[in-house]
Parts: C-alpha cells; structure tokens; sequence
C-alpha cells in the first residue's frame, strides 16, 4: 500500500495514542498549573487540548472517529494516573525548595478531574460541530447541484414543448 491513503480505523488509531499519551502527560501537569498557578489558566489549557483533539478527528468518518475519541479519553485517564503518580512527587519537591507548594485538599482534587473530564468531553461536541457542519455543507452543495440540473432540464432547447 505504498502511496496509498492511511484507512479510517489506522488514522483514528493514531490520534487516539497521540491525543492519548500527550493527554496522559498533560492531565497530570494541568493539575500543577491548576493548584499552584492559576486555575483557570489549568482548565483553559484542557480545553485548547480537547478542542484541538475534536478538530482533528472531524476529518475521519463518524464510527472511527468516535471510537478513537473513546480510545483517546481511556488512554488519557489510565495513563494520567501512572504519570501523575511518577510527576507528582517531583513537582511538589520541585516547588517545595523553591516556593511554596500548595496541595489540594480530596474534594478540590476531585473538582480538578471533574472539569477536566467534562472539559475533555467538549472533544465530541467540536467533533459533532464540524462533522455537521461539514455534512450540512455537502447536502446544501448537492441540492444546488440538483437544482441546477433541474433548471438546465427545464430550460433545454432540445426539447419541443408543443
């Protein structure tokens, strides 16, 4: 298949474990820039994460894209706990000898991965947005086409009237 277009399943593969492991690395570290920074800021980054992520899927066909999407946020999730247990502590020592580090109290710390999840599910509707738009467009040109068609028939010399 050399020169050959990457089919649907491969290209929503790889952008799953693209957005996956960039996600699993990036979680943990928004979580620092959440609670030792500016929250906002933190939340934000997500966000730009997760709608980048949805604009890159809308370019696959919907049941590929949804499946890497799922893939993406299961990666994302698994492998955020595995890097937040091996960046945390060298985080918090880090800003420990330099600064003051401040930790998040459980209920803070869930809020966090709340937003960040429901954030990250803003994946699907930028997704949802530009796969309908895009298919609106292409309905609209087809009827134009049609129409035209109609209208070249209709007015076609060819044809006797009487």
């Amino acid at each position: 298949m050399k020169g050959a277009a990457m089919p649907d399943i491969q290209k929503s593969m790889k952008l799953s474990l693209a957005f996956g492991l960039s996600g699993a690395v990036i979680m943990p570290v928004m979580y620092e820039v959440y609670a030792n920074i500016s929250a906002a800021i933190g939340l934000l980054l997500i966000a730009a994460w997760a709608v980048y992520a949805g604009a890159r899927f809308s370019v696959i066909r919907f049941r590929e894209a949804f499946v890497g999407m799922i893939c993406t946020l299961a990666y994302a999730g698994i492998l955020g706990v595995i890097c937040y247990i091996v960046i945390h502590p060298r985080v918090s020592d880090m800003l420990g000898r330099r600064s003051v580090y401040f930790q998040l109290s459980l209920k803070q710390q869930a809020y966090f991965v709340l937003y960040a999840v429901l954030i990250s599910l803003c994946m699907f509707i930028v997704w949802g947005g530009i796969f309908g738009v895009r298919k609106a467009w292409e309905r609209f040109r087809l009827n134009s086409e049609k129409t035209g068609e109609y209208i070249d028939k209709a007015f076609d010399d060819d044809e006797d009237m009487l």
